[in-house]
């Protein structure tokens, strides 16, 4: 194409290099991506005459979720058992490992579910308790409340006294909440586990 399709001007079109950010998380990866920019009536045109463009983008767009990928999983690898995470989601063995080094890419659906268990690592137990729905939702008011027993400053979902209270004693009344816990890693069952009792008030 020789025609700037703005002015209509023949043989002003000269190739340019503009920068392209991909962004997955935390993480980011740029490429240099072909523009064209017309002499003539100065427009700047986004056109892909080698079709490089489109590949160059999907290349940075994978290499930012890699790194995503891995930075969660370096921390993860802290918290959780890279064995049971695996077991958990029915996952080949290694390949958490595969992808915290880089040496394989997760594809996009994988890469959010690393990053669904970095924001809530409890969901790892969810999974290994076969996603029984009654199990999720102890896990996840078990979740909460330690966070908002550490930082309760922060805590936006306004919870009662009697709210925690009433939460606790259903705790307590079930064996099969504690019970739920015994096969899981050591790592973050036991902060898990003492979350509801001992928080009492909350300065929200």
């Amino acid at each position: 194409m020789t025609e700037c399709p703005i002015c209509g001007a023949k043989n002003t079109l000269a190739k340019r290099k503009n920068e392209y950010t991909a962004s997955y998380g935390n993480a980011a990866h740029s490429v240099q991506l072909d523009s064209y920019e017309c002499s003539c009536c100065g427009a700047t045109l986004d056109l892909d005459f080698e079709e490089k463009n489109e590949l160059a983008i999907k290349n940075a767009m994978e290499a930012a979720r890699a790194e995503s990928v891995s930075d969660s999983l370096k921390h993860l690898e802290n918290v959780l058992s890279f064995v049971e995470l695996e077991r958990s989601f029915a996952l080949p063995p290694k390949t958490l490992s595969k992808w915290k080094n880089k040496s394989k890419s997760p594809s996009a659906a994988a890469a959010a579910l690393v990053s669904l268990l970095g924001v809530f690592p409890w969901l790892s137990y969810v999974g290994m308790l076969n996603y029984n729905p009654k199990e999720a939702y102890k896990i996840a008011f078990a979740a909460i409340l330690q966070k908002a027993k550490e930082n309760p400053e922060n805590f936006i979902l306004p919870l009662t006294n009697e709210m925690y209270n009433g939460i606790a004693l259903v705790h307590q009344n079930n064996q099969a909440y504690n019970d739920s816990y015994t096969p899981l890693s050591s790592k973050y069952s036991e902060n898990l586990k003492s979350s509801t009792i001992e928080y009492k008030e909350a300065s929200l």
